[in-house]
């Protein structure tokens, strides 16, 4: 079967097992163990909570790749900005190929006056400075989607590169923002970030999109929180967040903040620029 550009399938529980494999696609890489393993690592993790951390959108491009071609990117991007301008959460806008992916993302920013959080793939350098001068007008935080080198959907297209302490520390004296670091992940990207020292850090396996059986994300921000906190000012997390309860855990956990991803591509999906605030009422 061909899995590529695979539609959502709107599942009524998203939780890997409805498009496994489907990379392009929204599913998870290989068996999708790493996607399964997030969403049951927020049941499973024994931690309790009662406050709610800030809550951003996950970056995300590439509608006709992964999305089934539900929108045009531009109007895809122009929704989930309105739409979490309308339910006061943070818009984090992601790169990809062609240019036309962040292009877009930062234009739907500027026509709804706000601002958001910037990720730029691991390019070279010279690259990735060339990109923070296209979209520096409208970010209120910017840096580098680390992990994303790996990831099936960008390989053969483009050069992107494991990224070392020191090229990371050339981008953070340029950035005129805090620097953000996405994809921290295990216990070797601690070294990272002590050498680094970035403002904000989301720990982050791309849901599940880079590689298979990896241990569920909540576990992940359980292990490296101890380090991570005295490295960086704020720690974020994404992947496998589904209920009231998960975003407490990860409050809980110490995260400041979690991104939401498949989910509000399901509501934008269903409800265009009112999908966010829709999900987030009927949280349970």
């Amino acid at each position: 079967m061909d899995k590529s550009n695979s539609p959502c399938k709107l599942c009524r529980v998203c939780n890997g097992f409805g498009c496994i494999g489907e990379v392009p696609g929204m599913g998870g890489k290989g068996e999708s163990k790493t996607f399964i393993n997030n969403c049951s690592s927020w049941d499973n993790i024994q931690v309790e909570g009662d406050e709610l951390p800030k809550i951003g959108v996950a970056p995300m491009t590439g509608v006709e790749q992964n999305m089934g071609n539900i929108f045009p990117e531009a109007k895809f991007h122009d929704y989930i900005v309105q739409g979490a301008k309308k339910a006061d959460v943070l818009s984090c806008i992601g790169d990809g190929v062609p240019d036309s992916k962040l292009l877009s993302g930062a234009e739907a920013l500027r026509t709804n006056n706000v601002k958001g959080a910037l990720f730029i793939k691991p390019y070279p350098n010279k690259s990735i400075l060339e990109r923070y001068e296209w979209v520096k007008d409208v970010a209120e935080i910017a840096g580098i989607d680390i992990d994303s080198y790996k990831i099936p959907t960008m390989v053969g297209l483009v050069q992107l590169e494991k990224k070392s302490a020191s090229q990371l520390i050339e981008l953070k004296g340029v950035f005129k923002t805090p620097f953000i670091l996405k994809g921290i992940e295990s216990r070797a990207d601690l070294e990272l970030v002590r050498e680094v020292k970035p403002d904000i850090v989301v720990v982050s396996n791309h849901g599940g999109r880079v590689f298979d059986n990896g241990i569920g994300i909540a576990y992940r921000l359980q292990e490296l929180m101890p380090e991570l906190k005295k490295y960086t000012g704020e720690i974020w997390v994404d992947g496998g967040l589904r209920t009231l309860k998960h975003l407490k855990k990860a409050k809980a956990l110490g995260a400041n903040r979690v991104l939401i991803g498949r989910p509000f591509i399901h509501a934008i999906s269903k409800y265009k620029s009112d999908g966010i605030s829709k999900w987030l009422k009927e949280l349970k």
